[in-house]
This record gives structure tokens, sequence and C-alpha cells, in this order.
């Protein structure tokens, strides 16, 4: 009997291109080996042995996380471009006083220091209960 997976949401599907991989994958790692391989070949005289796979891997890294990464739904661009934007552009955060508490709260302030203020000047006397 034939039987098929149906992910409950559609969102989830993921076209297969070759070996399992979606297309995005399948590009992503051929964008790795054009990197990877020439860092290896030619820097292997060049940069001791074991330092050079360190190369290797950080010029490699974002090859793979622009195919395999995802982080609360986004892309690894995505992510990339929503920190970014968080970093470099931040936003203003505007508060709303919906019930007048923090305007009740800056009154009382104030009030209170006018009479510390009285009472330092000796214009005012505190009722002691």
């Amino acid at each position: 009997m034939l039987s098929m997976k149906i992910p409950a949401e559609i969102q989830e599907y993921k076209s297969k291109l070759i070996f399992g991989l979606s297309a995005r994958q399948f590009f992503s790692i051929a964008g790795a080996m054009l990197v990877g391989v020439p860092i290896g070949i030619f820097g292997r005289g060049r940069i001791s042995a074991d330092v050079l796979p360190w190369f290797v891997i950080a010029a490699v890294i974002p090859f793979f996380a622009f195919g395999f990464f995802t982080f609360h739904g986004m892309r690894f661009e995505e992510l990339v471009k929503a920190l970014c934007n968080m970093w470099f552009n931040p936003q203003e955060r505007v508060y709303e006083d919906a019930d007048g508490i923090f305007e009740d709260l800056h009154t009382e302030l104030i009030e209170e220091e006018i009479v510390r203020q009285r009472i330092a000047n000796g214009d005012y006397e505190e009722v002691v209960k």
C-alpha cells in the first residue's frame, strides 16, 4: 500500500530537488563547496595544517546557515536583516498612559517635592499625629 506524509500546515511543505534536499539546501551546499574547496587547496602550502580547517569552516558557515538555519520561522537572511534593523536603526518606544497612572504618579511626586521644599525653607510645618 502506498502512503504519503501530508504536513498539517501547508507552509511546512518543502519540495525536494535532489537527495532529499530542497533547492535552497542543495544550492547552499554547492556554494559552500565552491568557496571551501579552493580555500582548502590553495591554502594548503601557505597556511599551517591546524589553522587552515578553521578558515575553511569560517568561510563555509554562512552558506550552510543560508540553506539550513531557521529561527522562529525566519530564514537566515531574514534573521540577519531583522537583527541589523534592531541594532542599527533603533526605534523610539512610545508608552501610552491609558489609565493616567503615570500622570497621577508624576503629580504626587511634584506635590511631595513642593512639601519638602516648604519644610526645608521653614514655610510649612508638618503635622505629626
